[in-house]
């Protein structure tokens, strides 16, 4: 089973996101936009896992979710991997609460870690939203900061995080179909059951 875990971003803030990657469109060509029907932030792509894996996974999520107090973000500035002047990946940064952000993702890789057969994203975590693959930059490279001020202006999104989830992937035809399977809630303790009224 293809498995990630990530974080949803509102409606309000996709939209937000569809409005400014349609401005860019008419400003810089790419071998491929980025579809945003289908949105998240991704802190962990886990690949192909053996499905007896899952319920370990659910408890981890569960074990590092109830020590994560819910935290806030908002979307931040351009950026570009590796950088502007050969740009790969075309992407939105995160502001906010992102220390919180990065400690979940790092909480999440240690328990992950502890199991044979799970892989996972072991490499400097920078939050972000891609854009756009293959941005075709002019020589003095993709002008982000202009972009900023021009694109990014007044208040961008600002919402609460409050739960990460585990998604499955499965690629069809169509496009990438993705599905919840579990849901980890923060500051709360999973250990406890509720009370079955008699």
């Amino acid at each position: 089973m293809r498995l990630f875990v990530a974080l949803d971003i509102p409606e309000e803030a996709v939209h937000y996101i569809s409005d400014v990657q349609a401005q860019l469109k008419s400003e810089v060509r790419a071998d491929r936009w980025q579809p945003l029907h289908n949105l998240h932030l991704t802190l962990h792509f886990l690949g192909e896992v053996d499905e007896s894996l899952i319920p370990d996974i659910c408890r981890d999520m569960d074990i590092v979710s109830a020590i994560i107090e819910p935290f806030q973000l908002r979307i931040g500035g351009f950026g570009a991997f590796p950088h502007a002047e050969h740009p790969r990946v075309l992407w939105l940064g995160l502001r906010g609460q992102t220390n919180a952000l990065k400690q979940l993702h790092l909480l999440l890789g240690r328990r992950f870690e502890l199991h044979q057969g799970v892989s996972y994203d072991r490499k400097r975590y920078r939050p972000h939203i891609t854009l756009a693959r293959g941005p075709q930059a002019p020589a003095e490279g993709l002008p982000l900061s202009d972009w900023n001020e021009r694109y990014l202006a007044g208040d961008a999104p600002r919402w609460k995080v409050r739960h990460v989830h585990l998604y499955r992937s499965e690629l069809l035809p169509e496009g990438a179909v993705h599905t919840i399977i579990h849901t980890s809630t923060f500051a709360k303790d999973h250990s406890k059951k509720q009370a079955v009224p008699e």
